[in-house]
């Protein structure tokens, strides 16, 4: 079995802190599964120091590594003292047919949500960012805070950013979306994704 211990892949400097990807065996998706961390400078006081924990989820198309390399939100992150959390948006390297047929569904688009059809039973991103993520970031980083969590998004994470903290009100602080994708099965950007993971017609 694949560990599902994160092994770090890359590490590079920002505004005092540092931007660290890592690779981990998830077993809710049965894949191997990238996300990015920022770790604000530690205040020179404490060196026990926590930081809270703010959860970006990317839009249709991305990686973990679109915001990290393109926003620029690692300037505030390291004046505020909070650590940005950025997974991955879908299961990789499944090779399942039709998975990367559109641009809209599968690969780079999991929606953050469980599937209930069979042939995608891998796209688990709800409980993956809810349940594994958060947990893999308390046992094995000791200097992030993940009960003092946050979470926001853009596009089809600004709708898994809304969908996830309404459904966990106790797990997050706070919520926020960029233009995301709100009404989904009335939206072409959603329709495709929603009915082949769900079912519905």
């Amino acid at each position: 079995m694949e560990d599902t211990k994160p092994v770090e892949i890359s590490s590079s400097k920002m505004f005092g802190g540092y931007n660290k990807r890592f690779k981990h065996f998830s077993p809710t998706l049965g894949c191997s599964m990238n996300f990015h961390i920022y770790f604000p400078p530690s205040p020179s006081s404490s060196s026990s120091h926590k930081f809270p924990v703010l959860y970006w989820l990317s839009g249709l198309t991305c990686t973990d590594e679109n915001f990290i390399f393109k926003s620029g939100a690692q300037r505030a992150a390291s004046n505020e003292g909070v650590a940005l959390v950025t997974p991955d948006t879908s299961p990789r390297g499944l090779n399942v047919e039709g998975e990367a047929d559109s641009w809209d569904f599968g690969v780079g688009a999991g929606f953050y949500l469980n599937a209930t059809q069979e042939k995608w039973k891998n796209w688990r991103m709800y409980d993956y960012v809810v349940k594994e993520l958060p947990k893999l970031l308390s046992d094995n980083f000791p200097e992030l805070e993940t009960s003092k969590a946050s979470i926001f998004g853009h596009s089809m994470g600004g709708h898994g950013a809304l969908t996830i903290y309404l459904k966990n009100l106790d797990k997050y602080k706070s919520v926020s979306a960029f233009a995301p994708v709100a009404n989904p099965i009335n939206c072409p950007w959603g329709t495709e994704g929603i009915h082949k993971l769900s079912g519905w017609q």
